[in-house]
């Protein structure tokens, strides 16, 4: 149960949202963004769980095998459209999990180092 939350990129991604807004919100309504800052922590936290998506769903990252039939990769939807076969369910989740170690795990990190580091200087800014 807890592994289908914490392996569920929109999941996951949309708690980052919500604890960043829940951060702001707060600081904002306290007229101190140190709890902004804070939040940034928990952000981070967020990343690094999509960065460990492989670990958390048990698979592993698949190779790339180009196919002779189309020259494409087995991993590429493209490659079964052209055989006119549905796309297999562990092509999806490949795709997922690249997406969630290669891009969202990073970002959603970055930003909530950033927030983390320099979310209070909002007090400066706004009050």
């Amino acid at each position: 149960m807890i592994s289908r939350v914490l392996g569920n990129t929109r999941i996951m991604l949309t708690l980052a949202g919500v604890i960043a807004l829940g951060g702001y919100c707060i600081g904002y309504s306290l007229r101190d963004f140190r709890w902004f800052a804070r939040s940034g922590a928990l952000i981070v936290s967020v990343g690094v769980t999509l960065l460990a998506r492989t670990s958390i769903i048990r698979q592993d990252i698949i190779g790339h095998e180009l196919q002779e039939v189309t020259g494409l990769s087995q991993l590429d939807p493209e490659h079964y459209k052209k055989l006119k076969q549905p796309i297999p369910d562990w092509v999806i989740l490949d795709r997922r999990t690249r997406a969630a170690v290669g891009i969202w795990g990073p970002v959603v990190t970055c930003l909530g180092t950033l927030i983390w580091g320099f979310g209070d200087l909002l007090n400066k800014l706004i009050f």
